[in-house]
């Protein structure tokens, strides 16, 4: 893996587990993109951290600039992206990074036979937020990707006020129709 996306985790600290020279990278537009594609370029002859900050706060328009970065690895490079907030960050990014997570993330659920009607019995919005979040990690685990983007939605949608038990049950209704085991 060339791409890791920190959640709630110390970047230096990673990059050094790593055995790479961090490289502070601000990306804030799409041009700062576009820089770091012509950075990468050059030859690097021992590996290199590439460190972005906040990725969950960039602009959709910069997040898919800075895609291409993510899908054509450079030898002796690796990105090491942060995050406070993991659905704010463009379902593609998550899907080319290992997400790596530290923070402790109260409901968990590592059940690989999850049982999605579940979420249909909470009612509180932090814990469906966290239930959800929990669906992101076990699929990104799996590499199940088309799942993301309801995730994110239902999270969105949940962090926008909207009911929660109608946001679930949306979920639950979108996942049975996909062919998801409930």
């Amino acid at each position: 893996m060339h791409a890791f996306l920190l959640i709630n985790s110390d970047p230096i600290q990673f990059a050094k587990k790593q055995n790479a020279k961090v490289v502070p990278f601000i990306l804030q537009k799409i041009e700062d993109a576009r820089e770091l594609k012509k950075f990468v370029k050059f030859s690097f002859s021992e590996k290199t951290a590439i460190l972005i900050e906040n990725i969950d706060t960039t602009t959709p328009e910069t997040s898919n600039a800075f895609l291409k970065n993510l899908e054509e690895p450079t030898k002796n490079i690796i990105y090491i992206l942060t995050a406070e907030n993991l659905s704010n960050v463009l379902p593609t990014i998550v899907s080319r990074c290992e997400v790596v997570r530290t923070q402790d993330i109260g409901y968990r659920i590592y059940d690989k036979d999850i049982n999605y009607k579940d979420a249909l019995n909470i009612k509180d919005r932090e814990e469906a937020i966290k239930f959800i979040e929990n669906l992101i990690y076990i699929d990104h685990e799996k590499q199940i990707f088309e799942n993301m983007e309801n995730y994110l939605n239902t999270i969105n949608n949940l962090k926008a006020n909207g009911n929660v038990s109608l946001q679930l049950t949306n979920l639950v209704v979108r996942m049975e129709s996909h062919g998801r085991q409930i």
